[in-house]
């Protein structure tokens, strides 16, 4: 009988760790972003990803919009076509939140070019409030040199400045109604930044409805 309670518990824990579901966003491939939910900057200063509050259940699904070349990469002064960018299924995203974890689709952490890669954080927070500040570590498999380049930090890779935060509130802090800003605002970027003469600026809001909209 003890047996077979934990089998039935095994099997429901493996259950519900299968249901968490990695959703793409695929609207970045029409602005051109490299991710979705966007890095904080100091150009952009939003935390777009959504909330953690304590005891409650979070996820978070991250879109990577894989080039076919990269550039920016410490000590190569040209950008180098790629293969894949990969990170390993675990342990490669420092500073999250207790209580959180992540998983990839692929599961194996291998995102090809020209193809969107998703990372799926999940989990309950268990505290303290704070403002994590998360770093992935990056591979590059590139046909230009014979080993992986890395393991590199994203998203400081891309900008020195830029992080990817996740808020953590306390209980019952991250149900907001739409009257508050914060909430009616889902992301707003810029593409390309830094820009010197033109730049397309994409806003996703969470409720419909007229907007003044200043620059």
């Amino acid at each position: 009988m003890k047996k077979t309670v934990l089998f039935l518990c095994a099997l429901a824990w493996a259950l519900v760790s299968n249901a968490q579901t990695c959703e793409r966003d695929s609207s970045i491939l029409l602005t051109g972003a490299i991710v979705s939910p966007w890095y904080w900057t100091p150009d952009s200063p939003y935390i777009q990803t959504k909330p953690a509050c304590i005891n409650e259940f979070y996820s978070q699904s991250v879109t990577f919009n894989v080039p076919d070349t990269i550039e920016n990469i410490p000590g190569v002064p040209l950008a180098i076509p790629i293969n894949n960018l990969f990170i390993a299924t675990s342990n490669a995203i420092s500073n999250l939140p207790a209580g959180l974890t992540y998983s990839c689709d692929p599961p194996n952490c291998v995102f090809n070019k020209n193809t969107l890669g998703c990372v799926l954080l999940y989990g309950t927070p268990t505290g303290p409030v704070d403002t994590a500040d998360l770093s992935i570590k990056v591979s590059i498999s590139s046909p230009s040199f014979p080993v992986p380049v890395g393991p590199l930090d994203f998203p400081s890779i891309i900008a020195p400045d830029a992080h990817y935060y996740i808020e953590v509130r306390n209980t019952g802090e991250c149900a907001v109604g739409t009257n508050d800003p914060s909430a009616q605002i889902a992301s707003v970027k810029n593409i390309p930044n830094p820009f010197s003469d033109q730049t397309a600026i994409s806003i996703v809001s969470n409720v419909s409805g007229d907007f003044n909209f200043e620059v």
